[in-house]
């Protein structure tokens, strides 16, 4: 049996179930999420999408072979791509200038989530990284799964379409290659460096399960957000 099989998908399915349970995505099921709060969704994904793909740029200096390069090279393809076309296709269903969707104030859980993931991609090498960041792809495959066959609305709902979107093909093999990532660089650690990245799983399925719990949920902010300066759009003003 594989790292993945025996180690991490028992993690991420029981994660992916409390998921399932909380009141954000049932909303979604139902179709009774709102487009105010889809949108604080989107908004907290699409910046958390972005460092997700710097963390493994920087994971790249830690590349050991070509091939491992090209391994790392492959995902933030995978991902930079997926991003592209989600700016496009939600962009416009949620009425969003890329302005708005480039000047993100990222949550305070949302913002932890991914200093988390700057961090283990800083001091772990490869294999801790591929751990701290797929439990967010992966339990999507798996909640995507279980409740789409229940889910009633008519497929042009949007709440139906984002659902659906995580059992295309695309999405199925973009999962594919996240495990044979984690099967290639996790199948020779030790016991103790095997209980060290299982520990870096926890916490990123805690992190996903408590956005769903609160944040997407309440759109949660900070206690005063309004004194945040407007980001760079890439200009020099």
């Amino acid at each position: 049996m594989d790292f993945y099989t025996e180690y991490v998908e028992p993690m991420l399915r029981k994660a992916a179930k409390k998921i399932e349970e909380t009141p954000a995505m049932q909303a979604i099921v139902n179709g009774t999420m709102t487009k105010d709060q889809f949108r604080y969704y989107y908004l907290q994904d699409h910046a958390y999408l972005c460092d997700y793909i710097r963390s493994w740029a920087t994971a790249l200096a830690k590349t050991d072979s070509y091939q491992e390069i090209g391994d790392l090279l492959t995902i933030i393809n995978d991902v930079y791509t997926a991003l592209t076309a989600y700016r496009k296709e939600w962009g416009i269903e949620l009425g969003l200038t890329e302005e708005e969707m480039d000047n993100v104030i990222m949550g305070e859980g949302k913002r932890s989530y991914t200093a988390y993931l700057s961090h283990i991609a800083h001091t772990c090498d490869v294999a801790g990284l591929a751990c701290a960041v797929f439990p967010c792809g992966m339990m999507y495959t798996y909640f995507a799964e279980d409740l789409l066959p229940t889910c009633k609305l008519d497929h042009d709902d949007f709440c139906y379409r984002w659902l659906a979107y995580f059992t295309t093909d695309s999405y199925k093999t973009e999962a594919r290659n996240k495990k044979a990532v984690i099967n290639t660089f996790c199948e020779d650690k030790s016991e103790r460096e095997r209980k060290k990245l299982l520990e870096i799983i926890a916490y990123s399925c805690n992190y996903e399960i408590w956005q769903w719990t609160d944040a997407y949920w309440n759109n949660t902010t900070w206690a005063l957000d309004e004194i945040f300066p407007k980001r760079s759009s890439g200009s020099n003003e």
